[in-house]
């Protein structure tokens, strides 16, 4: 049986936990706050989520921590309004 691959980085921004979720297998990528989904996308959507916000490296569609990072760091800009 093949293991299911997922990514997941977390940040922390005042009293609010983000969680940035990417399925190798699927595509899926799911965005938590303090553990409930916000966000969720599937290919091609997902893809151009990462890509738009780190860069088109491997277009998204294999994104390291680094661009879940940034996908993160741009959901808590979202969140504080700027």
């Amino acid at each position: 049986m093949r293991e299911h691959r997922c990514r997941r980085v977390t940040t922390q921004c005042n009293d609010t936990t983000l969680c940035a979720e990417f399925s190798d297998d699927t595509g899926q990528l799911r965005v938590f706050r303090n553990g409930e989904l916000l966000r969720e996308w599937f290919p091609p959507k997902s893809w151009i989520a990462i890509a738009s916000v780190a860069g088109a490296r491997n277009w998204g569609t294999r994104p390291d921590e680094h661009e879940l990072n940034a996908l993160l760091d741009s959901e808590v800009q979202l969140l504080r309004g700027t």
